[in-house]
């Protein structure tokens, strides 16, 4: 299946620049900005940018897209984990490209840029020749170098005119800018929070913001350029192609911070009453320690090697300690509980660090470190005669 799916690519990547190779643009093309509201689905849920070249007298109404999936390459699961995802930019009809948008029901606004004419033809012969198959392939940075600032950065470059951009927009961290994207997508959010360390928290400049659709939208509506000595807009018009609900706003309840809090009820109430009753329970411990050693070891993977920007250091490690994995399979031998008591002491010292490492968690994660904390100190507390 994905070999078919990257041959069809191939396939309209050639028809397409065969059918636009060696032309020139006339004075009356215009170069717009594409962006596209977010999707229901996970892919989709940061929207999508892309370029569009418009010129009826030549017949030219191509979109040079820098999101495509690389599927050419073996193994993908494990290379997106690792952080080598690559991706295509690939050149398709205006036509080819709308339709996928409009039955999803995806709002898509097209910004038309005020290039001079050498400008507009720069920058489409600087697209061809990155459409073609040895350029087109890049290796994907979702932060620093995604389908947003390939845009961005090929226009920046190819205007013919210096592009300024405004720099007065409020500085905000990598995390609080994704997660204004998350509202439909609570587990997955969990995730993210999961697998992204501590570097999220820096703050992210106007400028590099544009890693997000939307923003590039807004920065480049905010954006100037100097032609015949004189200040003026980027951005010429800004139109609907169509427009509907924009499904970023949709949102459901936070599943994974309620379900997560009544874990903690739960192991809370059974743990002070065995306590009161004079009574030992162990399962909770089992239990509870697998589950987060088994977080810390895929959460370790992640930090140790891969490649993906922000994910090391990881303070969620201090919670999901990958021994607590081992400690769970000692603490079951029942001789051995004497002797690795001591163990709680660790787990405790790194679960109250974590609420000074500095790093955002997520809503969920504080009720499983309250859920810990209540083990380990039911398990540290002297029993009652």
């Amino acid at each position: 299946m994905n070999r078919c799916i990257f041959l069809l690519i191939g396939l309209i990547s050639l028809i397409f620049q065969a059918q636009t190779k060696a032309q020139q643009l006339s004075p009356d093309a215009t170069v717009s900005i594409l962006t596209c509201n977010p999707g229901n689905d996970v892919a989709e849920m940061y929207g999508h940018s892309a370029i569009r070249v418009n010129d009826p007298a030549t017949g030219i109404d191509a979109v040079f897209n820098y999101g495509v999936y690389s599927f050419e390459k073996p193994h993908f699961l494990y290379r997106f984990a690792k952080g080598q995802t690559d991706y295509l930019m690939i050149g398709l009809r205006f036509s080819s490209f709308w339709p996928e948008y409009e039955q999803s029901k995806r709002t898509i606004y097209e910004q038309v840029l005020n290039l001079p004419a050498e400008g507009k033809d720069k920058l489409f012969q600087a697209l061809m020749e990155n459409a073609k198959p040895e350029n087109r392939e890049y290796r994907y940075n979702f932060f620093m170098d995604n389908c947003a600032t390939r845009v961005r950065d090929m226009i920046e470059r190819n205007a013919g005119v210096p592009v300024q951009f405004s720099d007065n927009h409020p500085m905000e961290s990598y995390r609080d800018l994704i997660k204004k994207f998350h509202h439909s997508f609570r587990w997955f959010d969990l995730g993210i929070d999961l697998l992204v360390g501590k570097k999220a928290e820096q703050p992210v400049t106007a400028y590099g913001q544009m890693f997000l659709p939307e923003y590039l939208m807004d920065q480049f509506a905010r954006a100037e350029i100097t032609m015949d000595g004189k200040t003026q807009p980027l951005v010429r018009e800004t139109r609907a192609l169509f427009e509907y609900p924009n499904n970023k706003l949709n949102s459901s309840l936070p599943w994974p911070t309620l379900v997560f809090g009544i874990i903690f009820l739960l192991v809370a109430r059974i743990s002070i009453r065995s306590y009161l009753r004079k009574q030992k329970i162990y399962w909770p411990d089992y239990l509870l320690f697998t589950l987060t050693g088994l977080d810390g070891l895929i959460i370790g993977w992640f930090t140790l090697f891969s490649e993906h920007p922000a994910v090391s250091p990881n303070y969620n490690l201090l919670w999901a300690l990958p021994t607590n994995l081992l400690f769970a399979g000692i603490w079951a031998i029942k001789k051995w509980r004497s002797k690795t008591r001591y163990y709680f002491w660790i787990a405790g010292a790194a679960l109250l660090l974590s609420f000074v490492s500095g790093q955002q968690f997520n809503p969920a994660v504080y009720f499983i470190i309250l859920t810990l904390l209540t083990r380990v100190v039911l398990n540290l507390f002297p029993d009652r005669k």
